[in-house]
């Protein structure tokens, strides 16, 4: 097994309504709910982690942007006060950790998809110190988070959720 460096970056996400919008599924959005959108995202902009994550031999490189288990629990808090509410603070969340992703992968600003490997166990290691951890399905417990190879080297093909993704673009069989 390779061991993986664990380098942080900076991501910029950028709060942007029609990006919410189409995430969301909604045409409309309560004015007084937007409003409620800004401290949230500046509160929530101090949880965002994201990682470079490169093996030691160079062969394989990802990009890790999640929220910390805070978001998690606020969210879950604001969801249990008003499930409507709750929904809305879910997208952002969401929202959130895509545009960060998009802000140091460019190919997914463009609409590109962010394909998801399968973590191997050196990247599995790697994150245990950052209290990340995998399932065996290749789940991670954090709710928003976003895993992909880093540069981005393709979509569809690559993705492990490529036979189950109604977007996917992969024939099924």
């Amino acid at each position: 097994m390779s061991g993986y460096t664990v380098k942080p970056l900076e991501a910029k996400p950028v709060f942007d309504f029609w990006q919410y919008a189409e995430m969301s599924g909604e045409s409309r959005v309560d004015h007084e709910l937007i409003e409620q959108f800004g401290p949230l995202w500046d509160e929530w902009i101090g949880h965002l982690k994201a990682y470079h994550l490169e093996d030691e031999d160079g062969h394989a490189s990802f990009l890790l942007v999640y929220l910390e288990r805070e978001v998690d629990d606020a969210v879950d808090k604001l969801w249990d006060e008003s499930p409507a509410n709750g929904l809305a603070y879910h997208n952002l969340a969401i929202c959130m950790v895509m545009s960060a992703a998009g802000s140091l992968v460019p190919e997914l600003g463009e609409g590109r998809c962010a394909p998801l490997p399968r973590a191997g166990e050196g990247v599995r290691e790697a994150m245990k110190e950052k209290d990340v951890e995998w399932t065996d399905d290749n789940a991670i417990n954090r709710k928003f988070a976003v895993f992909t190879p880093y540069p981005y080297n393709g979509g569809c093909e690559i993705c492990i959720m490529s036979d189950t993704c109604p977007n996917s673009s992969v024939p099924r069989h």
